[in-house]
C-alpha cells in the first residue's frame, strides 16, 4: 500500500487505533509491556509505520463511528450510494485502498442486480436461478439508481452458476434483483468507521445458558458412578456364560445407553406444492413450448392453445406471482401475433404486386406486338393533319404527316376519294402511311400518292 506525505498525520493516527485493538485482545500479563512498545513505534521512522500498516492482517473487524454513513458502490464519492449505516454497526474490511475507502462485505439487506437474460429459474423452488451463459456482469444494487443505469460492476458469474433471488420479480423487468454472490464488495469511507482488528483475533460467541444447561444434562455425572456401584450387590462369578435371553433383560446402565447409536429419525415428507408452485411450473412448461412455436416459419406459428392456458390461469385464484409471469406470457404472444399478422398483409399486398405487374406486362407486349417498325411497313410516320394549303378548294384535297418538332415529312394526296372519311378519323393521331411518291422535281416536300392509312397508336 502506497501513501503520500500528505496522509503521515492521518496514518499515525490510524495505527494508534491498530496498536490499542490489539493491546485490548492480548493477555492481561502482556499488558505492560505492550505500551511501551506502542510508545516506541510511535516515535519510529514515518517508513516503519507505512510498512506495518502495509502489513495488516485482513479481513478486518470495524465498527461505524457515525450516522446515517452511505454505502457506495464504489471508491470514491462519484460512486452512487447502495444503502446507510449508524453508530455501532459492525463490517468486515477486506482491503483498504488510498488509505481513504474501505472494501467491505455487503452488509444485510444489500442486494445486486443481474440481467434475466442469463438466468433461468427453478421450477421447483423460483428462488433459485441457475446461470445459462458465461461472463455474465453483477451490478451492485441501490434504490436510488435503475438497474438499466448501474454503472458499478462487482463480479462476473459463469454458467452454471447459482443465484439467489431477493422479494417478489417483475416480470416485465429486464433485471433480477440477487443476494450479492461471492467476491462481490461494497465501499465506506474510512473517516466513518474504526477498526477493531483482524477478524481471526476476535473472540469466539459464547453459546446461550440454555444450550450449557442442556450438553450437561446429557452427560452423566461422575458422582452417580459410585453411588451405582454401591447399589449394586456383590454376587459370586457364574462358571457358566449367560444365556442370551438374561443378558438381553439385564439392566441397562448410563454408560450401556450411552454407547448405543442413536436411532436415526424418520424423514418427513415433503410438504405438497402450492397452487402457487404448481402455476409456476405450468408457466415455464409453456414459455418452453411457446419457444418452440416462435422457431417455426411465420405461417406455421399457432399459439391459440397457449393463449388459453394462460387466459385459464389468470382466472385461477391464489396463484400468486404466477399470475405476473401468465400477463408477461401474453404479451409475449400478443407481439408474436402481431408480427404473424403483418406477414400475411405483406404477402397479400406481393400477390396484389404481382397480378399488377402480370398486366403491365402483358400491355407491354401487346404494345410492343403493335408497334412494328416504321421502315419495315410504311414509307412514313407521324402525326396526321390536314393541310391548311391544299383545302380542297382548288384541285384536291391534301393531308401532311408532321413529326415530333412538328416538321412536315410529306403530303398525302388520296388515291381514292373513300379514303377521305378514314383520313378525318385519324387526324391528330399518329399513323404509318403507305403509297406512291410522286416524281416532282419542283416539290420540296415529298406527295405521297396514298394508298393506305394506319393509326399505329390509338
Amino acid at each position: 500500500m502506497v501513501i503520500s506525505t500528505n496522509s503521515l498525520a492521518y496514518v499515525i493516527g490510524l495505527l494508534w487505533t491498530f496498536s490499542a485493538a490489539a493491546a485490548a485482545a492480548e493477555p492481561s500479563s502482556q499488558q505492560a509491556s505492550a505500551e511501551p512498545k506502542a510508545s516506541a513505534e510511535t516515535q519510529a521512522p514515518a517508513e516503519n509505520l507505512v510498512a506495518k500498516l502495509a502489513q495488516m492482517e485482513f479481513p478486518q473487524v470495524a465498527e461505524v463511528i457515525g450516522n446515517d454513513v452511505n454505502i457506495r458502490s464504489g471508491p470514491g464519492t462519484s460512486y452512487y450510494r447502495c444503502g446507510k449505516l449508524n453508530a455501532g454497526d459492525k463490517v468486515i474490511v477486506v482491503d483498504i485502498l488510498h488509505n481513504a475507502w474501505a472494501k467491505i462485505v455487503p452488509p444485510e439487506g444489500s442486494y445486486s442486480w443481474i440481467s434475466k437474460t442469463y438466468v433461468q429459474l427453478n421450477p421447483n423452488n423460483p428462488k433459485i436461478g441457475v446461470l445459462t451463459g458465461d461472463d455474465v456482469r453483477v451490478w451492485a444494487g441501490s434504490d436510488f439508481v435503475e438497474p438499466i443505469h448501474s454503472h458499478s460492476q462487482q463480479v462476473k458469474l459463469y454458467k452454471g452458476d447459482l443465484v439467489e433471488l431477493v422479494g417478489p420479480s417483475d416480470m416485465d423487468a429486464d433485471f433480477y434483483k440477487i443476494k450479492p454472490p461471492a467476491d462481490a464488495y461494497l465501499w465506506v469511507s474510512m473517516e466513518q468507521i474504526k477498526l477493531l482488528g483482524p477478524v481471526s483475533a476476535q473472540k469466539p460467541v459464547q453459546p446461550p445458558a440454555e444450550e450449557k444447561t442442556q450438553a450437561a444434562a446429557a452427560q452423566p455425572s461422575s458422582s452417580a458412578e459410585p453411588a451405582a456401584a454401591a447399589a449394586a450387590p456383590t454376587q459370586p462369578a457364574q462358571p457358566a456364560a449367560p444365556q442370551p435371553e438374561q443378558a438381553a433383560s439385564a439392566p441397562s446402565t448410563p454408560e450401556a445407553e450411552q454407547a448405543q447409536p442413536a436411532q436415526p429419525a424418520q424423514p418427513t415428507p415433503p410438504p405438497a406444492p402450492s397452487v402457487e408452485t404448481l402455476a409456476i411450473q405450468k408457466c415455464t412448461q409453456l414459455k418452453a413450448a411457446i419457444e418452440e412455436e416462435l422457431k417455426k416459419p411465420l405461417p406455421e406459428q399457432d399459439y391459440t392453445a397457449y393463449k388459453e392456458d394462460l387466459q385459464k390461469m389468470i382466472q385461477t385464484p391464489d396463484v400468486g406471482r404466477a399470475k405476473l409471469y401468465a400477463e408477461s406470457l401474453l404479451k409475449q404472444i400478443e407481439r408474436y401475433e402481431l408480427a404473424i399478422e403483418v406477414h400475411k398483409q405483406l404477402q397479400q399486398q406481393d400477390q396484389a404486386l404481382q397480378e399488377i405487374r402480370g398486366k403491365i406486362a402483358a400491355a407491354h407486349q401487346t404494345q410492343r406486338e403493335r408497334a412494328v417498325p416504321a421502315e419495315a411497313k410504311y414509307l412514313f410516320v407521324g402525326t396526321l393533319q390536314p393541310s391548311h394549303i391544299y383545302t380542297g378548294k382548288v384541285g384536291p384535297r391534301r393531308y401532311v404527316v408532321m413529326d415530333q418538332n412538328k416538321r412536315i415529312l410529306c403530303y398525302l394526296l388520296p388515291k381514292d376519294p373513300s379514303l377521305q372519311p378514314k383520313l378525318d378519323s385519324l387526324t391528330d393521331k399518329i399513323v404509318g402511311v403507305k403509297g406512291t411518291i410522286l416524281d416532282d422535281p419542283k416539290a420540296m416536300i415529298p406527295v405521297v400518292l396514298l394508298e393506305e392509312v394506319e393509326a399505329i397508336f390509338e
